[in-house]
């Protein structure tokens, strides 16, 4: 057997039969089909979807053709294969993208789970990309299932975690700093500037919290000379202004 050749598989539906090997060709069948018998075809190809619908653009192609239901039904056919489908993080966050239904953005999260999505997001940007596309609380699920350990590779710089903020809303970047830790988003800040960027992504009750975490040593190590301090000092808010020069001593405010 060639091992080129597209295996086909027979679809019945009202007594006509037709056989299945591509995504396009699945696609073609459902628009034909005009949502009248998804269910139906999905069923009678389970045991293949995986390796009929195995490229991004394939995968993407037929969910789009799809009710959210058997979008639904689709992903779990798919199953563990999904991440090796998907390839890489574009395709997912293009996925998101399209999507506007929470339900069906939970199942692609739960069927990629921890190992998939870690499979996929290598950069802080791609991680940004995908989380402005999700909405409810599939942010926080996918920032859950990516864990830790794997944010904590992806988000090595106050850069990158500004990236990420930015795409979460007001909670969102509140429950991310607080899984990473305080600790460890001030070891992030390297200067003023990244203090000064940080503090203009999250709130001002945020960045109190995070100014507070700072000792006097640090401060003082973050702001080594007057571009520095000037950058960040007109970046501050009066209270935040305030609560630096009360750490580093009056002579020091602008």
């Amino acid at each position: 057997m060639n091992p080129h050749e597209i295996t086909r598989y027979p679809i019945t539906i009202d007594g006509d039969t037709t056989r299945i090997g591509t995504a396009h060709e699945l696609a073609i069948a459902l628009d034909v089909l005009q949502g009248q018998h998804d269910r139906a075809v999905l069923e009678q190809l389970r045991a293949h979807l995986a390796e009929i619908v195995n490229t991004p653009h394939g995968f993407a192609r037929v969910l789009t053709a799809l009710a959210p239901d058997d979008q639904i039904f689709l992903n779990d056919a798919i199953g563990a294969r999904l991440a090796a489908t998907l390839q890489d993080a574009r395709h997912l966050r293009d996925i998101f993208a399209a999507m506007s239904v929470i339900a069906v953005e939970q199942k692609l999260l739960d069927t990629l789970g921890t190992n998939g999505l870690r499979a996929l997001i290598h950069t802080a940007e791609e991680l940004a990309e995908i989380l402005e596309w999700l909405y409810g609380e599939c942010d926080r699920q996918a920032i859950e299932l990516i864990g830790i350990a794997h944010l904590k590779q992806v988000i090595r710089h106050a850069s990158d975690l500004c990236l990420v903020l930015h795409a979460l809303d007001a909670n969102g970047k509140r429950d991310l700093i607080e899984r990473i830790g305080w600790a460890n988003v001030v070891h992030l800040v390297r200067d003023g500037i990244d203090l000064a960027h940080l503090a203009r992504t999250i709130s001002s009750e945020l960045t109190a919290r995070l100014i507070a975490e700072f000792t006097r040593e640090q401060m003082l190590a973050l702001i080594g000379n007057a571009r520095d301090w000037q950058y960040l000092w007109a970046r501050l808010e009066g209270a935040e202004r305030l609560m630096i020069a009360t750490k580093l001593g009056a002579h020091y405010a602008a």
